[in-house]
């Protein structure tokens, strides 16, 4: 099974059915901006910048400046393709850093009751949360409901 997926991922990516990255312009300025913005964060240690692990921080500090050295004085159109996708990479990868727990994606693998086919469920540790909660006030509520007597709510009879 495990060749099997490993074959299909090497052959999607030989044959380009891999999705590339999305080419839209981004501005350069705001970039930088927003870059400076982090480092200022992460410095002063506030908000979710400023809460990362040393290593992480570290790396975001790289990743921001190999950013600053792809961007600096130059416009989005001035990049060359490949410089373009060097600079959405350290992007994605800084603000993928700065996710709190919450956003972060968790999947899991279902079946359905009653079938063998499982299903790939995918939601926000926030989400998984607040259901967890729902399902328990729930239960809460139906419990509360329910009659201490053995008898049912009519009465014994």
């Amino acid at each position: 099974m495990r060749k099997f997926v490993l074959t299909l991922i090497l052959a999607a990516a030989c044959t380009g059915a891999v999705a590339a990255p999305e080419r839209t312009p981004f501005d350069a300025q705001a970039v930088i901006s927003q870059q400076q913005q982090i480092r200022a964060d992460i410095e002063a240690k506030r908000g979710v910048y400023g809460k990362l692990d040393i290593a992480t921080r570290q790396e975001v500090r790289e990743r921001q400046d190999n950013l600053l050295k792809l961007l600096d004085g130059r416009s989005y159109e001035q990049l060359s393709a490949e410089e373009q996708d060097q600079a959405r990479l350290h992007m994605a990868w800084i603000e993928y850093a700065g996710k709190q727990d919450d956003d972060r994606l968790v999947c899991e693998r279902l079946r359905t009751t009653g079938s063998n086919r499982v299903e790939r469920v995918c939601k926000t540790v926030a989400q998984r949360r607040a259901e967890k909660e729902s399902s328990k006030n729930n239960a809460d509520r139906m419990l509360q409901g329910r009659s201490a007597s053995p008898c049912g709510p009519e009465g014994c009879q």
